[in-house]
């Protein structure tokens, strides 16, 4: 019998109030470790993902789309109407039972529910409660609404994304969401080691703007120090060079840094052209950057004149960092995605088997793992309302007639 290792946060139980990314994706996060997700969603609904798609060809429902399914394995489904009493009586009841609760509504929302920080705490004074919104719950911005695009420009990110002199670009993956979300799940580990020290929970106020802030350090650094605007610079680097994306004959691309002097010599080495070594002009990684554009011409006319894989084995072979610029479908030929388990196959009742992405830090004694797939709306109810409550088959039953759960 295969005996499956402990998981870090198997103890933890979480109550999840969160729709679409940031916050799905935050307990996606800890339920990978093996917290319980019980995502509270509503009756006949539930998250709004679950009507993204893509769907499966034969899924008629429209309520298994992609978007959820990739960001909600390992997790159970409530159905509670939170407008209704006896369903934020029954949240009140499972908070007595939780470790944690995540939402991330605008601020003020499950105040007005009652169910915010300072009611919840009451009934259970060591709850950790995680608010991710748009601005926090301080500010004169804290009533705006946010997504992930109006993060990544007001945090700075979109003014350093793009071509330069061209105009700004989001970042592709939803960083703005996903970074608040690492961020969040983060934070609620601190605060759960606190209660551990002092017995009392806390409010953790995390906002995607803020960690926007956080991302950008640099520039902020840059800025702060010397009075520097940091830019749109392309694919290249503002202090070094050779660091940027090149087009190879194929008509694919490939990235190389050889910024660093060790690296620099190797790049020569690879493109043949040691006279580089003797130009006086490229001798410090400072003069490198600041003859840059020269330098891409050189490396572009070596890049376009071969294909992007055998670029790469050359450049590998020299011990200069460099890697293909993959599409999708690369990567799900990858062999190191395969060897370190990042495209992970789950089966899901509507959608069939689907493959999404792994968890990426592996622990050694207590290994995260992909247990269940995405639930379907509801599919966990009568478990929890039992198995947590002590609710009987007659009370459940009351309640659905209520139109509770």
């Amino acid at each position: 019998m295969n005996i499956l290792p402990p998981q870090s946060l198997e103890d933890i139980r979480i109550l999840d109030f969160t729709l679409m990314l940031a916050g799905p994706f935050a307990t996606m996060m800890l339920g990978d470790y093996g917290a319980e997700i019980i995502k509270i969603e509503q009756p006949g609904k539930g998250d709004n993902t679950r009507n993204i798609g893509p769907f499966a060809s034969h899924d008629t429902s429209h309520m298994a789309g992609g978007f959820f399914l990739s960001i909600s394995r390992n997790k159970k489904s409530l159905t509670v109407n939170l407008k209704h009493p006896k369903g934020v009586q029954i949240v009140r009841e499972l908070t007595k039972t939780a470790h944690v609760v995540i939402e991330n509504f605008r601020p003020g929302v499950m105040d007005r529910l009652g169910l915010g920080y300072k009611t919840l705490s009451e009934i259970n004074p060591k709850i950790v409660y995680t608010s991710i919104s748009g601005f926090g719950h301080t500010g004169p911005y804290r009533e705006r609404p946010a997504f992930d695009l109006i993060a990544q420009a007001m945090g700075g990110v979109m003014a350093m994304t793009g071509p330069k002199g061209g105009r700004p670009y989001k970042v592709g993956p939803g960083i703005g969401d996903i970074w608040a979300a690492t961020i969040g799940a983060y934070a609620t580990m601190v605060a759960l080691h606190a209660v551990e020290k002092t017995g009392q929970g806390q409010h953790v106020d995390c906002a995607m703007y803020d960690t926007m802030l956080y991302m950008v350090e640099r520039a902020i650094m840059m800025y702060s120090m010397a009075g520097i605007v940091s830019g749109r610079d392309g694919n290249a680097h503002p202090l070094y060079a050779p660091y940027d994306c090149f087009e190879t004959r194929d008509d694919k691309y490939v990235v190389i840094a050889g910024h660093w002097d060790k690296q620099w010599i190797n790049l020569c080495h690879a493109l043949k052209r040691n006279d580089l070594l003797e130009d006086p002009r490229l001798e410090t990684m400072g003069g490198r950057a600041e003859h840059c554009d020269y330098l891409r011409s050189i490396i572009s006319d070596w890049t376009k004149s071969m294909e992007r894989d055998e670029i790469v084995r050359i450049l590998i072979e020299h011990d200069v960092p460099a890697a293909p610029v993959n599409t999708v479908d690369d990567i799900f030929s990858c062999p190191q995605a395969a060897a370190r388990e990042m495209l992970v196959e789950t089966e899901h009742p509507i959608a069939g088997l689907l493959k999404i992405a792994g968890i990426p830090a592996k622990l050694s004694r207590t290994p995260g793992r992909i247990e269940t797939a995405a639930p379907l709306l509801g599919e966990h109810t009568d478990e929890i309302l039992k198995g947590l409550l002590g609710y009987n088959n007659a009370k459940i039953q009351e309640l659905r007639n209520d139109k509770v759960i």
